[in-house]
């Protein structure tokens, strides 16, 4: 698939990883449940998850979820994102005042 993923795959990969460690509850060091990916898709999804520390290992091959790392291991938004989001916000204000008028 690449780096250019466009059929969602990596996301679905990554969401069923996730939600599998929470079916399970598997939050807390005292909770790791006993983990193998299923598909190559959720092996990446794992080893990227595992590799910024979000999935955390306890025992050989058992694995919890640390909801204090989740997200961190996303960069920060860059600031031209803050000003598309806020240029965008102005002129979809500007379109209704004139549509008003």
């Amino acid at each position: 698939m690449g780096q250019f993923d466009i059929s969602g795959t990596a996301d679905l990969a990554r969401y069923r990883v996730q939600r599998h460690f929470a079916d399970h509850r598997a939050l807390a060091p005292g909770d790791a449940i006993e983990y193998a990916p299923k598909t190559p898709a959720e092996r990446r999804a794992f080893d990227k998850l595992h590799a910024a520390g979000v999935i955390r290992e306890t025992h050989p091959a058992h694995y919890w979820f640390d909801l204090d790392r989740m997200g961190r291991e996303r960069p920060p938004r860059k600031v031209k994102t803050y000003v598309a989001l806020a240029l965008g916000a102005v002129v979809a204000v500007l379109t209704w005042m004139l549509a008003r008028s």
